[in-house]
């Protein structure tokens, strides 16, 4: 079974979609972690997942960065640069804020 390089393209737009929708639920655990007497955990869990993610958006971003760099579908490798460099800023942010 052979994948073409649209259906790849189309499972990174499935794996970004789950990656915002990680960062919410996320986001909603660790701001109640400390009324329900949690404390640090949700931050503690995290640890081993979002460097992991951080190296894996960071990758997609400069290999889509030297495709666009090429020229053939700039538009398509633009949409991906922009969606991983967002959610690169949205786990940077959840850990600086």
């Amino acid at each position: 079974m052979c994948m073409s390089a649209t259906s790849i393209s189309k499972q990174h737009f499935v794996i970004y979609a789950v990656l915002v929708l990680f960062w919410v639920i996320f986001q909603i655990f660790s701001a109640n972690a400390l009324a329900f007497g949690w404390g640090f955990i949700p931050f503690v869990i995290s640890l081993p997942f979002v460097p992991f993610i951080l190296v894996w958006l960071g990758v997609q971003f400069v290999r889509h960065y030297r495709y666009i760099r090429l020229g053939p579908n700039i538009s398509e490798h633009l949409v991906h640069c922009v969606c991983t460099c967002t959610l690169f800023c949205l786990f940077v942010y959840h850990f600086v804020y």
